[in-house]
């Protein structure tokens, strides 16, 4: 089935939560819908597999990896040619050219982080736009490193950045409600210091607006914050009852030291922004 609106009505998160909760497979197509300054609108190619992203374009000639590794100086335009007309089309292109000796694994996540965070992460600076789904397009078996990550991961970051809350903010949890975890133990995806602070104080009976004062932040902030661990499920908003009394937050909560946020599963997705970080703006 197919699946279609704007970006406006429909935000990208939700589109993603969508997708990667139906395990759905096939190519999400969206057109930004240009600004005055722009002479014409930007277009992203989006192919999932069973709920994963396995690749992004911005391109459909195929040739969206090549020209990444080429820009990476990993091989030459005739080599990577060679190479693409030796590989089996059942095969991701990554995979075969790690198989063959010529790219590392490293090399790859670098090439998928390029690929797909540092594109989705701009997709999210896009004021709007018209997607598609459309679950018979074949996946392009040339443009995928072999790599693939759950939805979340790459909403994450992409809120980080966001510009623009107005589409969110009637979703914002009430600074009078708590918040609680939804996992046991450390979150399986990668936080940063910000939300690591307000995670490690969350408490259902310690809301947001003690959470700003003990931190000082402004509420907006760490409404965000919040907003940001909801909605890719580490954490669900408790509403408060007004009359409460407050609760004095326990010096204890202060002493835990921000940097065991890194010390998260060594699992390749959760150092993507990491390696994203080595990559060339120009890529």
């Amino acid at each position: 089935m197919s699946v279609n609106g704007y970006l406006s009505d429909f935000s990208l998160p939700e589109v993603f939560q969508l997708l990667q909760d139906g395990k759905k497979t096939g190519l999400l197509s969206i057109q930004g819908l240009a600004s005055p300054a722009q002479m014409q609108p930007k277009y992203y190619f989006i192919w999932l597999h069973r709920g994963r992203i396995v690749t992004v374009t911005n391109r459909l000639d195929s040739r969206g990896l090549a020209a990444l590794i080429g820009k990476r100086r990993y091989l030459n335009v005739a080599m990577i040619e060679r190479l693409i007309r030796r590989c089996p089309p059942d095969e991701p292109l990554g995979r075969f050219l790690r198989t063959q000796g010529v790219l590392t694994t490293k090399q790859l996540q670098i090439l998928f982080a390029s690929q797909v965070i540092r594109q989705i992460c701009d997709l999210f600076q896009v004021p709007d736009g018209y997607f598609v789904f459309d679950p018979e397009a074949p996946i392009p078996k040339v443009e995928m490193t072999g790599l693939s990550v759950v939805a979340t991961e790459v909403i994450l970051p992409g809120l980080r950045i966001l510009k623009d809350w107005d589409a969110f903010k009637d979703k914002f949890p009430h600074p009078k409600s708590a918040l609680v975890s939804l996992i046991r133990g450390q979150p399986h995806i990668r936080i940063n210091q910000s939300e690591w602070s307000v995670w490690r104080l969350m408490d259902e009976k310690i809301t947001l607006s003690q959470i700003a004062r003990h931190l000082s932040l402004p509420i907006e902030e760490v409404q965000r914050i919040a907003f940001r661990l909801i909605f890719v499920g580490l954490a669900e908003e408790v509403p408060r009852m007004l009359s409460e009394p407050p609760v004095d937050l326990p010096e204890s909560l202060f002493s835990a030291d921000a940097t065991e946020a890194e010390k998260l599963s060594p699992s390749f997705f959760r150092n993507l922004i990491s390696f994203l970080r080595q990559v060339p703006k120009s890529s």
